[in-house]
């Protein structure tokens, strides 16, 4: 029961998808183009291990600053105070965190670049400034986490990756990595909305400022709609750029990616319920999973 409590207080399905793009971004990716690469095996999981830990601290911090709002907003998910004590899942935090930082810290210096320790400590720092002050801050909060978790992606090729290297295998590593975290960028960015309109009771009576409150929900709905264009838009361009190359991998992205986000843009002017858009943030999530596993199909194109 308690190592159930656990998992999910780190939000272990999570954490599995962000272990996941890493995996499939070093094992496959960067190997089906021959990308030089800079990290042994071990020293991979290392700086995985060092985000993981990281973010799942972030999880729960937010648990902590966020127990009197999911006690109105989903009551029969709270951790905190039900499964362990506010004080037992504060020493779990401390203890996750300066884990996830030593790792990050070791790693910088054993490939002779401490300056990137700055990384792990920043990305610790934020997510806990985001749990206990920017989440309340329309879209400020939002922004903040959608970039975390496509830093992620950004966090491996500033380790892994060699960038001094000018051939265009390894050029094109690079800029699809980068694409892929812009892709996660705004994917998170909407659904931060979305589960900010699900939430909006619960945030209300904790007088927290987010976007659906400030502006109310329907134009809420409008500017998560309008943000759905931005990915809609780096698709299309993707699209028009790779469709004579990769067209497997274009075909895919129009039926797994395209086609669901524009069914989002266009639900969400008629979503009315916490159901609807409870639904609407698993299908952005399902989207955002399925965009990663195009890696699968590029990759095969190359073969």
């Amino acid at each position: 029961m308690k190592l159930a409590a656990f998992l999910r207080l780190i939000r272990w399905e999570n954490l599995l998808l962000l272990f996941y793009i890493q995996l499939l971004l070093k094992f496959l990716f960067f190997s089906s183009f021959n990308a030089t690469t800079n990290l042994s095996t071990l020293q991979f999981y290392i700086l995985v291990c060092a985000i993981l830990t990281i973010t799942a601290a972030g999880y729960i911090i937010n648990d902590i600053f966020d127990l009197k709002a999911d006690l109105i907003n989903k009551p029969n998910k709270v951790i905190v105070a039900r499964h362990f004590s506010v004080e037992s899942v504060q020493r779990i935090y401390l203890a996750t965190n300066t884990l996830g930082i030593v790792l990050g810290i070791g790693l910088s210096l054993s490939v002779q670049k401490p300056t990137y320790s700055f990384i792990f400590i920043g990305a610790s720092l934020l997510l806990y400034f985001y749990s206990k002050k920017l989440k309340s801050k329309p879209l400020i909060g939002n922004i903040t986490v959608s970039f975390l978790i496509a830093f992620s992606i950004i966090a491996l090729c500033l380790f892994d990756l060699n960038f001094a290297i000018q051939n265009d295998p390894q050029q094109l590593v690079i800029y699809v990595a980068l694409l892929l975290s812009a892709f996660a960028f705004l994917i998170n960015l909407v659904r931060e909305i979305v589960k900010d309109i699900e939430d909006i009771n619960g945030d209300y009576l904790l007088k927290m400022n987010t976007l659906p409150i400030l502006l109310g929900i329907s134009r809420a709905k409008k500017i998560a709609s309008f943000l759905c264009l931005f990915p809609i838009g780096l698709l299309l361009f993707i699209v028009v750029k790779y469709a004579s190359i990769y067209k497997y991998t274009v075909l895919y992205l129009l039926l797994f990616s395209l086609v669901p986000l524009l069914y989002v843009a266009l639900k969400l002017f008629s979503a009315k319920t916490k159901k609807d858009f409870k639904k609407l943030s698993l299908l952005l999530k399902m989207i955002m999973f399925l965009g990663i596993n195009s890696l699968f199909v590029f990759s095969l194109n190359v073969h």
